[in-house]
């Protein structure tokens, strides 16, 4: 009986045990206010608790960030208003991160009473 196991998968073509790439966004992380007007650089830090990634084509799309998701709430700070890539489904129109990966970087900013 084993025998025949082992033998029918190893008939098996190999790419019906490699799982599928999950998909990649890039864009800019943004508050939702800032996606609507199309800014980036100057979205202002207040708008951070409402996220979205706003793609090049001027769609964007919330995601899954904090808690038990894969992307923590420090990375969304590090990253606003930067390029990045998130990796993982869309469900229920929000993309299910699993990785971020930061694709812009910056010099240290300072900040003024002003920005905020």
């Amino acid at each position: 009986m084993m025998r025949r196991v082992l033998l029918t998968l190893a008939l098996l073509p190999a790419g019906v045990f490699a799982a599928e790439p999950l998909p990649t966004w890039e864009g800019w992380i943004v508050g939702r206010p800032c996606a609507g007007e199309l800014r980036v650089a100057d979205c202002p830090l207040r708008h951070i608790d409402d996220p979205v990634l706003l793609l090049e084509s001027g769609a964007a799309y919330p995601f899954s960030y904090g808690g038990a998701a894969a992307v923590r709430v420090q990375d969304v700070d590090q990253a606003y208003s930067k390029k990045v890539r998130l990796t993982g489904n869309i469900a229920d129109g929000a993309i299910q991160a699993v990785r971020m990966d930061v694709l812009e970087t910056s010099g240290a900013r300072t900040f003024f009473k002003g920005c905020l």
